[in-house]
């Protein structure tokens, strides 16, 4: 699975991508909207590590990492920001399932694991990709393995390279519209 490093960048390169007019209403300043609200929510299915901190049970890759999880908290974000600042509710209900749904897909993409079960309730199958972009972590081999140090890189490289491709995305569209 992704850590935050590749949620996060992920989720700012997406939001990012997305239609202006599909985005806009997040243009607020530059730590909120704009810029947090897109990694905030990218990372948010991870936040069901809390309730394992506190109880010891397993809850992550659980109800958070589903497709109506990602859908209703869609909709209760997008009804309250909505609310709050008067803004168009499917706009931001939209903008707020694909960033959340890219987190679920970058879990898709890791190598190793059972895979999400994206379709709960309504089936208990586990779905996961042929195709890994993101290796597989070992959390039994201790904090400072070899092969974390390697995950690390890996995620990295893959945010400098997302990074550098939004750049260029920018810097052809704004050379575009100056000609």
């Amino acid at each position: 699975m992704p850590s935050p490093i590749a949620h996060s960048v992920s989720g700012y390169v997406v939001a990012k991508f997305l239609p202006k007019q599909l985005s806009k209403d997040y243009e607020y300043n530059w730590w909120s909207l704009g810029n947090f609200y897109p990694v905030f929510v990218a990372i948010f299915a991870d936040f069901d590590f809390l309730p394992q901190l506190i109880t010891g049970e397993r809850f992550h890759r659980g109800i958070t990492h589903t497709l109506i999880f990602a859908i209703c908290f869609s909709l209760i974000v997008g009804w309250l920001i909505s609310y709050f600042r008067k803004s168009s509710f499917k706009k931001i209900f939209l903008f707020t399932f694909i960033l959340y749904s890219s987190h679920l897909l970058l879990d898709l993409l890791t190598a190793g694991g059972s895979g999400l079960q994206l379709l709960w309730p309504l089936t208990d199958t586990f779905f996961k990709s042929t195709i890994s972009v993101f290796p597989q972590v070992h959390h039994s081999r201790g904090v400072f393995d070899l092969s974390h140090f390697i995950f690390i890189a890996w995620e990295l490289s893959y945010s400098v390279l997302i990074v550098s491709i939004l750049w260029l995305w920018k810097n052809c569209r704004s050379s575009k519209f100056s000609e």
